[in-house]
Formats: structure tokens, C-alpha cells, sequence
């Protein structure tokens, strides 16, 4: 290990000594007293960002890594609040921090990029000016990416303020993570090695275009040879901002956004060998950034002619980037939302949004009878309730398997409660197994997603009866043990 360190070392110190020095213009404080010895430069784009600055900038400076192993450079676009103030005083008694002034250029593509060419360590790692870092955020990720050789260091994030986070990304530390599964985070709070931004001309786009940080990271995931994941620590806390001013939170244009949406994707099919594989990519970047525009919340806020180019413009992507056999890879919802897309089919989108609250009704136990003959009857409550064209009861073996589906009847009118009789034949084909219920809704001729049945601790629960026991699992679940 300590051979793979010093070779590391070596090479940053080959890497290091080949770079010019950077230019110093009018606004620029100068090269910080870091900028020949820092591991990491931290590059922050600064427009408007007070108050949250000031924290960012106390959480920079009670990093316990050594000052000489990091520098700070801040770009201030333009700023017309404090911020500028702010940084030239933070600057004057921090020696390795560094401070450039430039004329507003309305997006934070310039100013990282100004970061870039302006430092001269290996890595850089980029923070914006609203959040803030652990204090042992810079020393454990630059001793990690020392110690494994690590291209992009992706530090678990904490969400401040309702900030969402993919939670499901920081379970655990991974060395070398799924690229399939890291493109699931596309924004720029990551550590990237500076030879893998140089060698490959990587750059944010300077003009107002949104998901520019998604291209640069879709880049530089599918160019390094070594992306990891810290989940051990608290690294990087993103917040929403009380003014609601994020960049995120900007009205996004439907044509725009969906040309950058594609220049992922584009980026992805070029960059990924295994174009199967790319596919599924593309399709992961298609549900979050397209699909979820049709979430029955997001699309009610629209008028009708937004509607209309937002459907159009997804039209468009799905004819260049999504083949109709991979919609079977959807789950219910979202195939149905893309195949009404790829018919430019407004009209039907509003009817399925219309009706997904049905569509994801959630099954509640209300009855559960074994019988002598090894059949169960089981009887069940929709919440919400009501308006269904039919409901199934899908059985699916616990570990994989089709699921076997059953006709719900309904019970006598106004009584909510919709009942099945499951054959005995059929539950001795589970022998040997724990089967899981769930009810799946058909709505306005859609059909929705398999929905957990959740059962009560007010719901007597038979004893077991020709071989079948029926459960609530940890979760408040109805299974059915056949073992």
C-alpha cells in the first residue's frame, strides 16, 4: 500500500511540475500560498450568496487538513450582494485562499471553469456557495483518493432545508461503484482528478445551459478509470435556499432542457462500450429527467400549451434515443406515461395523471381465512377507495417468479371491500415457499403498479391450515408461508 501511495505521489509531483502558472488579471488576488503544495483545490462559483457564504467559507476554514494541502478559490461572478466584501476579507487572513472578480456571466459554467485553469493541484473538488462541508471532508476524501488511485471522489450528501438527496447512492463506501448506478447523481459536488478534466478537454458549458454539470460528470464517470463512493462520513450538506434563488429551482424551458437532457445521453452512447448496457443508461436519464415531468403534481401546475411542448419535445428524444423495446423495462406507470409520449398523446397523459392516485391505491388487509381444503380467502380495502374498472391480487414467490393474478370481487355495494378465493391447487405450487400479496389497479383503461398489501395488528391472522400460515412481515405486510 505504501508503494501505491508514493507512486501516486510521484505522479502528481510529474503532473504538478509540467503545468504552467496561472495568469493573474485584474480581480484576481493572485496564486494562494497553496497553489504549488495543494492536493485539492476547491472551486467555488459566488453570485448573491449570502448569508449561506459565510457558512460555507467558517466550514472551509475549520477543515482539519493541513492549509499547505489545499487551496480555496472562489470566482465571484458579479456579485451585487456582500459576497465580493466577504471573500477579499475571508482572503486577506487566509493565505491559501484565493479570490477572482469577473463581470456577471449568468450561469456557474464560466466561473468553475475560471476555477479550473486558475488552480494547479491534482485534484479539484467543486462546492457551490449556498452549502458547506464536514469539518474532515477534504482530509478523508484526498486520503482516500491517494490511497485507491481514484479518479472521482463522490462524497455522501446531506440534504439542509428539505433538500432531496438520493439517499440509496451512500449506503456504503464502494471503491469502484456501478457506473450505471452513479450517473443516478449528476450534480458537480464531486472530487475529480485535474488530468482526467484536461486530457479530455472536459469544461462546463459557459452560456445559460441547464444540466451542464450533468454533462461534465456523465463525462468524466465514463472516462475515469476509478470512480468511488464515501458513504462513511457526513462530507458535503446541500441546501434549498430559504429564497428559493438555487439555480436548480429556475424555470426550465422545455426545448432547452430536453437538448441537454440529450446531450447526456448523447455523451453516455458515445462513451459507454457496451451499448446494451448504454441503453439502460439513457433509460435511467429518460425516467428521471423526462418522465417525471408527467408526476400528476408537477404536470397540473402547467398550462396546456406547456404541456404541449414539453410532450413534443419528448417526442422528439424518445425517437432518437428510445427504442419501443425498451419501454418493457419500465415499471407500469412510467411505460405507460412514454408510451403516450412517444404518440404525442396529450391528451391521454392527462388522463393517466388523472388517474394515478387510484392507480397507486394502497391495499389494506381486512380479512384473511384458510380453509380445510388449503385455499385462503382473502378480503381487502382500497385507500383511496372507489372508481376502479378492476383490481387483481398478484402472488409473487419471495426470491423471484411470475406472479399468478386473481380477479377481486367486490363486496356488496358501499361496503369498500373487494375479496378473492385463491385456489388450493394453486398455493401448493408455492410449497416450499413464502409468498408475497400485492393488488394491482386498472383505472380508466391504465394500469397501475403492483402495490404492497398492508395489513393491520387489528386483523386476526389464522393459524396455519393444510401447510399455509399467513403473516405480517416487519413491514406490516401480508405474506403467505408455504414452507
Amino acid at each position: 500500500m505504501q508503494e501505491r501511495i508514493k507512486a501516486v505521489q510521484r505522479r502528481i509531483k510529474r503532473f504538478t511540475a509540467k503545468r504552467r502558472s496561472p495568469q493573474v488579471r485584474p480581480g484576481d488576488s493572485g496564486p494562494s500560498a497553496s497553489a504549488d503544495t495543494a492536493l485539492v483545490s476547491v472551486v467555488i462559483p459566488v453570485f448573491n450568496s449570502m448569508p449561506y457564504l459565510a457558512e460555507l467559507l467558517e466550514s472551509l476554514d475549520k477543515q482539519d487538513l493541513d492549509p499547505a494541502q489545499f487551496e480555496v478559490i472562489a470566482v465571484d461572478d458579479g456579485s451585487t450582494d456582500p459576497s465580493g466584501k466577504l471573500l477579499d476579507k475571508v482572503a486577506a487572513r487566509n493565505a491559501h485562499f484565493r479570490v477572482i472578480h469577473q463581470a456577471n456571466s449568468g450561469w456557474p459554467g464560466k466561473p468553475r471553469n475560471v476555477g479550473i485553469d486558475a488552480s494547479k493541484a491534482p485534484y479539484v473538488f467543486f462546492c457551490d456557495g449556498d452549502d458547506r462541508l464536514g469539518p474532515e471532508t477534504l482530509r478523508r476524501m484526498v486520503d482516500y483518493a491517494l490511497r485507491h488511485d481514484v479518479d472521482v471522489v463522490v462524497p455522501k450528501l446531506v440534504g439542509v432545508n428539505g433538500r432531496r438527496v438520493q439517499a440509496s447512492l451512500f449506503k456504503e463506501t464502494e471503491a469502484d461503484v456501478d457506473r450505471r448506478k452513479i450517473l443516478g447523481t449528476l450534480s458537480p459536488q464531486k472530487m475529480i482528478r485535474r488530468d482526467l478534466l484536461d486530457s479530455h478537454g472536459i469544461r462546463f458549458h459557459e452560456d445559460k445551459v441547464r444540466l451542464e454539470d450533468g454533462m461534465v460528470m456523465a463525462q468524466c464517470y465514463l472516462l475515469a478509470n476509478r470512480v468511488s463512493v464515501l458513504a462513511d462520513y457526513d462530507y458535503y450538506f446541500i441546501r434549498t435556499r430559504d429564497d428559493g434563488l438555487n439555480i436548480s429551482s429556475e424555470r426550465t424551458v422545455a426545448e432547452g432542457y430536453t437538448w441537454s437532457v440529450g446531450e447526456i445521453a448523447r455523451i453516455i452512447k458515445e462513451n459507454e462500450k457496451d451499448q446494451d448496457r448504454a441503453d439502460l443508461m439513457v433509460l435511467d436519464l429518460y425516467r428521471r429527467k423526462c418522465l417525471r415531468t408527467y408526476d400528476p403534481e408537477r404536470f397540473g401546475r402547467l398550462g396546456r400549451s406547456i404541456r404541449s411542448r414539453w410532450v413534443e419535445a419528448h417526442a422528439e428524444f424518445v425517437e432518437r434515443y428510445i427504442p419501443e423495446s425498451l419501454e418493457s423495462e419500465l415499471s407500469p406507470i412510467f411505460r405507460q406515461r412514454s408510451q403516450l409520449v412517444r404518440a404525442r398523446d396529450l391528451d391521454g397523459l392527462e388522463r393517466l395523471a388523472g388517474s394515478e392516485t387510484l392507480l397507486r391505491a394502497i391495499p389494506h388487509s381486512s380479512s384473511v381465512q384458510i380453509n380445510s381444503d388449503g385455499s385462503a380467502v382473502l378480503a381487502f380495502r382500497m385507500e383511496p377507495a372507489g372508481g376502479f374498472d378492476e383490481l387483481f391480487l398478484a402472488l409473487r414467490r419471495r426470491g423471484g417468479g411470475k406472479d399468478e393474478k386473481l380477479l377481486l370481487q367486490s363486496g356488496s355495494a358501499g361496503s369498500g371491500i373487494y375479496s378473492v378465493t385463491v385456489p388450493g391447487g394453486l398455493l401448493r405450487g408455492y410449497q416450499g415457499n413464502i409468498v408475497d400479496c400485492f393488488v394491482e389497479a386498472s383505472v380508466g383503461g391504465f394500469s397501475g403498479p403492483p402495490q404492497r398489501v398492508l395489513i393491520g395488528d387489528d386483523v386476526p391472522l389464522p393459524s396455519r391450515e393444510n401447510g399455509v400460515r399467513a403473516y405480517s412481515t416487519i413491514h406490516g405486510n401480508l405474506s403467505l408461508d408455504l414452507r
